[in-house]
């Protein structure tokens, strides 16, 4: 049964009542969509497109066989990571001060993830990157 033959059989004001239901549940089934639509977004992360830069940088793992002091040159060596490779920068954290720069980028990448020298990576800023996190180190 549809909205026009429901209100041609009842009064005018019964007819009016029905209309102003079928608005509040429409409404209401919109406004509940798009709430779903918001509260379902996923979380914005924190990390930073940055690239190696134009010498190919050592990834490092500063928590095994045990965690460092700090990240440095003397963490374990995972692996090469190309020059010019795209890289999300994660967090940020100070470490082993690298010609002058004593930042290093936690960064993910197809290949991996683990700690590089701020020196290696491009980034547009001199170290620390406004907005980044920083390492819960």
């Amino acid at each position: 049964m549809n909205l026009t033959s429901a209100t041609s059989r009842t009064s005018p004001r019964a007819g009016s009542r029905l209309r102003r239901a079928a608005t509040a549940v429409a409404l209401a089934t919109g406004t509940a969509a798009a709430l779903l639509t918001v509260t379902t977004a996923p979380a914005q992360a924190s990390w930073y497109n940055a690239s190696i830069g134009n010498t190919a940088v050592t990834l490092r793992d500063c928590y095994h066989p045990t965690k460092a002091a700090q990240p440095s040159q003397s963490c374990t060596a995972i692996k090469t990571v190309p020059a010019g490779t795209a890289v999300h920068i994660i967090c940020q954290h100070s470490g082993q001060t690298i010609y002058g720069d004593p930042v290093w980028n936690y960064i993910s990448y197809s290949g991996g993830e683990g700690y590089v020298a701020d020196y290696y990576t491009y980034t547009g800023y001199a170290n620390w990157i406004p907005g980044v996190d920083v390492c819960n180190y």
